[in-house]
């Protein structure tokens, strides 16, 4: 039986098949019909005596045993095949994964083809294309790795990429193997890249479907569903304009969705010149459950670009992208006479939203430029897709191959970082903090986020309320009667904000779902109560007898307002706000603002809660939590001069690791 199961593993051609089976089965049958005038020996007693009916029955037993050695046989194939389980994958389900087919190779590699020339005659032919796209799109390369890298046939980081396609293919493959509904067999695999930002990836001046993630959207999603690869390619524009990179970068999975392959942020109009910000960003991606994701840099800033290229260097950013928008062009192209200019720099200066709709400033890219930037980031992925069909077609182990290459999973674990923000007062919760365990590297905790800001994929405000909210209505664009907010914190936008939507709306909302609200609460709205659960139980479970102290499960709270300059009198977080926390208040040296990383036109819009000593965890059936409470003490805070706003709640766990 040992030799069976170790030829099973033998190439095919030179294994057992299905064709040795059936001959012997055939040969056993012509035996049976045949006529045999000689007795066949009994395995008991060589001098015993034979009936017809003896013969029939011994034959009967020698064609069950060859059907069955077969049948364990083929089983033994069918476990050990690549095509029956991608290799090594394990499980049962009603899919099988389907064979390739050497035409499905030459058809997409076509459809590349098409693609790529479309590029070079839109953009001045191959050689004017390829410069526009050298300018405007970067890659980086681990240095570290320049010999092998040298040896490869297409740069390491575009491997990389290549690789992401792949693995989605084979997450897929697993969850069908493992599933036996039949909802899971009608299922397609799925690449996510997902999109941060503001008014520049939102698409401001234009349409929403105009801005450059849904261009790259149509021209590689064509692609990516044809055969080998059948990939959904799903692309969420969740930019939000007017905000910074934080608090929203504590909320990527919130708005970005944890099953993004793909992340970014546009570092262009509002941050400066530095790259702390760009790194507490790129640490808070890693944290992510697809770890770690395509980094997608809509800046091309030198001190940002160096960052990136040394997270390469040291191994946590296998394929960052850096990518520029109107400097990519030449500029000799855009001074030809309409006609003859180059297809996509055509209208050049037109917006793709009516004239006069909000947002056609002159920092914000035009219809034209959005697809010139799709494009440039389009040619990027397609260039891992040939990539991918490479490997696909001449490797028939490369599901292995990929499984074995997967990113083992970062558990928190980081580099020291290179950018410092002790200042800002948040330290551990934008970088982590040196590891208990190593102390050669760092650790983030994990951190929790509930915004009211729009889009998001989950983790809605309203989720943590438990009392101190007075219902307003959905219409968001509706003002607010100042008698609402007697009573309770009512769900509202700001004055600009409301303006610039009504504007929009006259224009038929241009496609946009971007909205900043908030929890807006003045003295009478009286204490706004939240519930903050507790989300670490799977590393640092709660030990649930008797009192159990806070501050061995949550490191701090950090409270952030709608990023609205609203005048010298409007509620300032700092010193109008009294907070509660597991039960016990928060003395003034427990407050602080966050500074410098968190602000917007130069005010800081979060500050951070300090867990009391004292304070206890609470439970919610078989959940922990952590009860916070909210109210306005100033007294002459109004809805006039600006009221209180409560828009991102984030915590900090404390999982052990860090110090």
């Amino acid at each position: 039986m040992m030799e069976i199961h170790r030829r099973s593993k033998a190439p095919p051609n030179k294994g057992i098949n299905n064709n040795v089976c059936s001959t012997k089965r055939q040969g056993v049958e012509s035996s049976l019909r045949s006529k045999h005038n000689h007795r066949p020996g009994n395995p008991y007693t060589a001098a015993s005596q034979t009936t017809t009916t003896d013969i029939i029955l011994f034959r009967s037993m020698q064609i069950l045993l060859a059907i069955s050695a077969c049948w364990f046989v083929s089983l033994i194939i069918s476990v050990d095949s690549p095509v029956a389980n991608g290799d090594g994958l394990r499980g049962s389900g009603p899919a099988s994964i389907t064979a390739l087919d050497p035409k499905d190779f030459a058809k997409a590699r076509d459809q590349i083809t098409r693609v790529r020339e479309d590029f070079y005659s839109r953009y001045g032919g191959k050689s004017e294309a390829l410069d526009m796209l050298k300018r405007g799109l970067r890659t980086f390369e681990n240095e570290k790795n320049a010999a092998a890298a040298a040896a490869q046939k297409s740069a390491e980081s575009v491997h990389s990429t290549a690789d992401r396609y792949l693995r989605s293919i084979l997450r897929f493959e697993e969850k069908q193997l493992s599933s036996s509904s039949a909802a899971a067999a009608s299922q397609q695999a799925e690449f996510v890249m997902a999109f941060g930002g503001y008014s520049v990836t939102v698409g401001r001046g234009n349409h929403f479907e105009q801005s450059y993630p849904f261009i790259m959207e149509k021209i590689l999603a064509p692609i990516l569903a044809l055969p080998p690869f059948r990939l959904k390619l799903v692309v969420r524009n969740s930019a939000i304009g007017g905000i910074p990179s934080f608090p929203y970068g504590w909320c990527l999975p919130n708005f970005l969705g944890e099953d993004a392959d793909a992340v970014s942020w546009d570092y262009g109009m509002n941050e400066g010149n530095g790259a702390a910000g760009l790194e507490s960003y790129v640490r808070q991606a890693l944290m992510m459950p697809k770890s770690p994701p395509m980094f997608i840099l809509l800046d091309m800033k030198r001190s940002r670009l160096d960052l990136l290229q040394k997270y390469v260097n040291m191994g946590f950013l296998p394929d960052p992208v850096a990518l520029g928008g109107r400097d990519a062009v030449n500029k000799k192209l855009l001074q030809l006479p309409e006609t003859e200019k180059p297809l996509g720099l055509q209208n050049w200066d037109e917006w793709g939203a009516p004239k006069g709709s909000p947002g056609q400033s002159p920092w914000h890219p035009k219809k034209m430029e959005h697809e010139l930037m799709g494009w440039m980031m389009a040619m990027y992925m397609l260039d891992a897709v040939e990539v991918a069909l490479n490997v696909m077609e001449e490797d028939p182990n490369w599901r292995k191959r990929e499984n074995a290459l997967r990113h083992p999973s970062l558990n928190g674990d980081l580099p020291a970082p290179l950018t410092d923000v002790s200042k800002t007062g948040a330290s551990s919760i934008l970088h982590g903090a040196p590891s208990n365990k190593n102390s050669s590297k760092w650790h983030m905790n994990r951190v929790s986020c509930r915004t009211s800001f729009l889009p998001t994929m989950f983790g809605n405000f309203d989720s943590i309320i438990e009392s101190g909210v007075t219902e307003g209505g959905d219409d968001m664009l509706q003002s607010r009667d100042n008698s609402l907010f007697n009573g309770g914190w009512v769900m509202d936008v700001g004055k600009v904000e409301r303006e610039t939507k009504v504007k929009v709306q006259k224009y038929g909302g241009l496609g946009y779902i971007d909205m900043k609200t908030a929890l807006y609460g003045i003295p009478s709205s009286g204490t706004l109560k939240l519930w903050l659960p507790y989300e670490q139980s799977a590393t640092n479970p709660v030990q649930s007898t008797g009192d159990i102290k806070a501050g061995t499960y949550f490191k701090s709270v950090v409270l952030c307002e709608v990023n609205e300059k609203r005048g010298d009198n409007e509620c300032k977080m700092l010193s109008d706000l009294a907070f509660e926390v597991g039960f016990v208040a928060v003395e003034k040296a427990g407050v602080t603002q966050i500074k410098e990383v968190a602000s917007y036109l130069k005010k800081d819009i979060c500050i951070r809660l300090e867990i009391p000593d004292d304070a206890k965890l609470s439970k919610k059936g078989n959940e922990f939590g952590l009860k916070v409470g909210i109210k306005v003490t100033r007294s002459d805070v109004s809805r006039e001069n600006g009221a209180c706003s409560i828009s991102h709640v984030i915590w900090e766990h404390h999982d052990g690791n860090a110090g």
